[in-house]
């Protein structure tokens, strides 16, 4: 395993930090990095017009600075089904990891993460996702797809705003029995017709997430906080009031949610909340 560097573009690095891997050599940058490696993403847009699939073997894709890697979808307008980045686990005897990207304007999905258990699993962590405009996401911003229900994966402390563009959206699909935790939910609703749901095979459980929308009536009634422990929800149907271990049901005051600032405010009921078990 080693530690490699790389940076948007095409061209020819060698991987260092003063000569990174151009993005045209990802495939390059995976091999020197090897299972259990490390691949830094240097500040930058890496900007692309189709998927994106990241499936080393023990991989960790990484962003250098918090944020400052910008993975993005161009080509984009209202309507529009959004591209994705697809963490993909099937044959991996290691997942890969994904951590700390502003990603803009693309789903995040686990491909097939078959026979892989526990810290083993997929991981999402400390990344910005959110989209701008009102896209559609083919049933999930994040999702388990093809295969069965139960392939774990591992989300932890990212935010999400998404600005939803119909009503047969959801939050995510397949995430049975996946660790769900420390994130933080915006889901802007002002382009739904009808309502959104989480859908039913979402969230086994959750603990010590916020999960918030801009619009209560359009929020489905399965929005789990029976199964959360210490989570904050607010406008989350008129229904999700009360229930779980420990949850918040008040404005968790995010700085700016609208525009995608999910810090909290000092005066947050969220603060505090959260639990360490």
């Amino acid at each position: 395993m080693a530690t490699v560097y790389i940076k948007p573009g095409t061209g020819t690095g060698t991987g260092t930090l003063a000569d990174p891997y151009f993005y045209s050599q990802l495939s390059s940058a995976e091999t020197a990095a090897g299972s259990g490696g490390t691949i830094y993403f240097t500040d930058g847009a890496y900007d692309f017009t189709s998927d994106v699939t990241w499936a080393a073997d023990g991989v960790t894709y990484q962003s250098l600075n918090p944020l400052g890697a910008v993975l993005t979808r161009t080509g984009l307008s209202s309507g529009n089904t959004s591209g994705e980045l697809e963490i993909a686990g099937s044959g991996n005897s290691t997942a890969p990891s994904v951590k700390n990207f502003k990603i803009v304007n693309m789903r995040v999905w686990f491909y097939q993460p078959s026979g892989l258990t526990g810290d083993n699993t997929p991981l999402l962590q400390g990344c910005d996702i959110s989209s701008t405009t009102d896209l559609l996401t083919g049933t999930g911003v994040l999702r388990v797809v093809n295969g069965t229900l139960g392939y774990p994966v591992r989300i932890l402390n990212n935010s999400i705003h998404w600005k939803f563009g119909s009503s047969d959206a959801f939050l995510g699909t397949r995430l049975n029995d996946s660790t769900v935790e420390g994130n933080s939910f915006y889901f802007d609703l002002g382009s739904v017709s009808g309502t959104i749901a989480f859908a039913s095979s979402i969230f086994t459980s959750s603990k010590n997430n916020i999960f918030m929308s801009s619009d209560n009536a359009k929020m489905g009634s399965d929005s789990k906080a029976a199964s959360s422990t210490n989570c904050c929800f607010y406008q989350f149907h008129s229904g999700n009031t009360s229930g779980g271990t420990d949850n918040v049901f008040a404005d968790p005051q995010f700085v700016d949610a609208p525009n995608a600032d999910l810090r909290l405010r000092p005066t947050s009921p969220c603060i505090g909340a959260r639990t360490a078990s």
